[in-house]
């Protein structure tokens, strides 16, 4: 009898060590439109131009897999639809934020955990109503509902918010200025950067905004010494979380947001400085691990790939050195153009045709570092005639899903690419599998997951969000 009680303890031991969450710490970080070769394209650059590590410090993690993102009606997700089967489990329609294909919301990580006691943060290097960070913080059927999914953050289980700003619907007045009031009315403590100090004493619910009127970071490529950037607001995350929830554990999605912009631009050097940048922000969490590890879990992924990114432009051979003479991205070189070429003083002018070269010598590189074949200057001219000749377009321009950038500008950037061996199929999203890369507590249960919608359950498991 003494035996079999002791047997009986002994596996209620068992049951009661197994049951105990295995994680306390989670940082899911989601490279939006981040394929498997913008990855590799980036530690190319980077090996080649020296503008960040060779080595990106998430492809050595001990878990590195494929899965596929597919949405519920589509071979080809969206952010929306890919941010909800990352954020819950559940695939749906492209556009929609946190709901099921017959729009029932559904739950996500935030909220699992939240129910659970555990501290929870969305991080993003564009507007904190995005369709990334909206799938962790709202539920509507349209991913443009902007302002609905804004409403619903300053009830949301979310303490710790951090973003550029709130994008706004076009169809009304209301401002960014609305919203943050709105956030203050509701008790939320609003902080803006770039210096978050002292955000771990703040008691109650925080969101931290860049501080600049835009409703996204600055690319990484463009950023002035006063800009907010994602690691800034990766480093007062973590404080406040460890301060307020260290006893407990936390959950914090963190999204480098514009590598997506910068592949709908089919840019590919502001792209591979975007993934660099939410690199740094993995070393933050990677330091936190170092600190707590049995108990943190480190995941980074992407809803999709964008752009259709190939490394090798014809020839057998690439030259990522080359894309070292960008010196910015393509929004801004539209501006600096403009301010250029485009003067408010009358009577205006046109520039030259060398005036314009001269223009990309200065700015990528273009004849002067980076040789142009004869192919690609008659190309280039073409577009310079249809804008500056005689009946030519001044406002003459190619538009994507974020920017409208001049046509010749767009031109000049695609010409460096390809010359570098860098080549976009287009300015949308791809059906190609992207990475999976984890590391720290439970990564082992992540080498068999093949699909983005096998994520989140696996992550609330092995946290204890659910049974």
């Amino acid at each position: 009898m003494k035996k079999l009680t002791l047997i009986v303890l002994i596996a209620a031991m068992a049951v009661g060590c197994a049951s105990k969450p295995e994680v306390k710490y989670v940082f899911y970080f989601i490279g939006d439109g981040m394929g498997i070769n913008q990855v590799m394209g980036t530690e190319q650059y980077n090996k080649a131009t020296e503008m960040g590590p060779e080595v990106i410090n998430f492809t050595q993690f001990p878990v590195r897999n494929f899965i596929t993102t597919v949405s519920g009606n589509s071979l080809i997700t969206d952010s929306a639809a890919g941010g909800t089967a990352l954020a819950s489990g559940v695939k749906t329609y492209n556009s929609a934020i946190g709901v099921d294909l017959d729009g029932n919301s559904v739950t996500c990580l935030t909220e699992w955990a939240s129910a659970a006691g555990y501290g929870t943060g969305v991080i993003t290097s564009v507007g904190i109503n995005h369709a990334t960070p909206a799938s962790f913080i709202a539920h509507t059927s349209v991913r443009q509902n902007y302002e609905d999914i804004s409403t619903q953050y300053m009830t949301a289980p979310v303490d710790f918010a951090a973003g550029a700003g709130f994008i706004m619907d076009r169809r009304t007045e209301r401002t960014t200025d609305d919203f943050e009031k709105m956030a203050v009315d509701s008790g939320i403590t609003l902080l803006k950067g770039p210096d978050f100090t002292g955000v771990e004493d703040i008691e109650g619910r925080v969101l931290c905004l860049s501080g600049k009127p835009q409703q996204d970071l600055p690319y990484a490529i463009d950023r002035k010494e006063d800009d907010t950037q994602l690691s800034d607001f990766v480093k007062a995350g973590i404080a406040y979380l460890e301060k307020h929830f260290g006893g407990k554990g936390f959950f914090v999605m963190i999204e480098g947001g514009k590598i997506d912009w910068a592949c709908h631009g089919n840019d590919a050097a502001s792209a591979f400085q975007e993934l660099t940048d939410m690199a740094y922000s993995v070393d933050l969490a990677l330091e936190f691990l170092a600190r707590n590890p049995k108990e943190t879990l480190i995941l980074i992924t992407a809803d999709h790939e964008t752009g259709g990114l190939m490394i090798g432009a014809g020839k057998y051979e690439a030259h990522p050195e080359l894309l070292a003479w960008q010196k910015a991205s393509t929004p801004v070189l539209t501006e600096m153009f403009r301010e250029e070429f485009f003067p408010e003083e009358e009577p205006y002018k046109a520039p030259s045709w060398e005036d314009v070269k001269e223009f990309f010598a200065d700015n990528l590189g273009l004849w002067d570092k980076v040789e142009v074949s004869s192919s690609d200057e008659s190309a280039l001219k073409e577009v310079y005639n249809k804008t500056f000749g005689k009946g030519g377009n001044r406002n003459l321009s190619s538009e994507n899903l974020y920017s409208v950038n001049y046509k010749i500008v767009d031109e000049a950037v695609k010409c460096l690419d390809l010359t570098a061996g860098y080549r976009f199929s287009y300015g949308s999203h791809s059906g190609s599998p992207v990475g999976l890369y984890v590391t720290g507590a439970g990564h082992e249960a992540f080498r068999e997951i093949r699909d983005n919608a096998q994520i989140a359950p696996t992550i609330a498991k092995l946290a204890g969000y659910k049974k």
